[in-house]
């Protein structure tokens, strides 16, 4: 493939997009609050675990969310390797930031 018909063939994807979008009426309002939500409460378990390791109780007390919410947060991060399973704090583990490489 060459670089024209790379070119041409971005170019027809940014054009599709762009009638979708008009077709469709862009993002419905109830996902992007949603995102920015989900966004929001990411950011307040990752400062309280800028911190140190704490338990997902731990977490949930000092920012105000749900305890099923925040472990909900810590296993989606844990899955995708952004925190780590610690040591056991009583009947509760522990959870860390991983440092990125």
């Amino acid at each position: 493939m060459t670089v024209e018909d790379t070119a041409k063939a971005q170019a027809g994807a940014k054009s599709a997009l762009k009638t979708l979008r008009e077709r469709r009426g862009g993002v419905p309002r109830e996902l992007l609050d949603a995102n920015k939500e989900t966004v929001k409460t990411r950011k307040a378990v990752i400062d309280a675990l800028a911190g140190g390791p704490k338990t997902a109780l731990q977490i949930a007390a000092q920012t105000g969310l749900p305890s099923q919410t925040v472990f909900w947060h810590l296993m989606s991060m844990k899955k995708y390797g952004k925190v780590a399973e610690g040591e056991a704090d009583g009947d509760y583990f522990t959870y860390g930031l991983v440092e990125e490489k």
